[in-house]
């Protein structure tokens, strides 16, 4: 049961990182358009930069790595969730969520016993912190991608999606 438990949360980090890095693709699709960048040389050196040396490609979803990407933009994302999702459920738990989930992705992939032990200490791998986990990074996507519409919006004056 420990290893297919192990398996849960490896796959939820996949996820959260491949849905921020799929995001992050979107984003920088819907300000490279035409009626923003109407040069298609432009468009595509504009599209190279904001996808160069992106975080995501290369590390876990981790609130550092999010905030590099998105700073490319020019979007202060940790500062805009917290303004849109004020409290404890915002911001601060977000962040010590990923970085938890991450620690123990890591400790998981890496076979590491302390990392996983550590993890394990703050909350246990167990399915029912999955399903917790799973549930709170649903609403983290959501946020993240209302947000991100939000501000993309304001800067260009054009619904990105």
């Amino acid at each position: 049961m420990t290893e297919l438990n192990h398996a849960l949360f490896l796959r939820l980090a996949a996820e959260v990182q491949g849905f921020c890095r799929d995001l992050h693709d979107e984003a920088v699709e819907a300000v490279c358009i035409p009626a923003q960048v109407p040069s298609a040389d432009l468009r595509e050196a504009f599209r190279s930069e904001l996808l160069s040396n992106r975080k995501l490609d290369a590390g876990n979803a981790g609130p550092g790595n999010i905030g590099a990407d998105w700073a490319k933009f020019g979007q202060p994302i940790w500062p805009d969730l917290e303004l849109a999702y004020p409290g404890t459920k915002g911001k601060a738990d977000w962040n010590a969520r990923l970085t938890w989930l991450n620690d123990a992705r890591n400790g998981i992939a890496h076979n590491d016993p302390v990392k996983i032990a550590a993890a394990h200490a703050i909350h246990p791998l167990t399915l029912n912190t999955f399903k917790v986990m799973r549930g709170r990074f649903s609403k983290f996507a959501v946020a993240l991608e209302r947000t991100t519409s939000a501000y993309l919006s304001r800067a260009t004056g054009i619904a990105p999606w």
